[in-house]
């Protein structure tokens, strides 16, 4: 039962740590957008935080980067 809290506990954490790297992207879509400032929010590289990206949304980084930056321009 412990390993079970433990493993929800890291699920919650990424979770956070996702919903504070989405909310950096809404805050700079006008602005350069560094992958690597993102990482560090997750606490992992750059190349690991697109490959998580994509797994939990089923679009890249990029992608979802630009979408957004397209649907404040219309």
């Amino acid at each position: 039962i412990r390993k079970i809290k433990i493993v929800r506990k890291i699920k919650m954490n990424y979770y956070d740590s996702l919903n504070s790297m989405i909310q950096r992207i809404e805050e700079n879509l006008t602005q350069k957008i560094e992958y690597r400032e993102l990482a560090k929010i997750l606490g992992t590289s750059s190349y690991t935080l697109q490959r998580i990206f994509v797994f939990l949304t089923g679009i890249t980084l990029t992608e979802y980067i630009r979408k957004r930056r397209l649907s404040i321009l219309q």
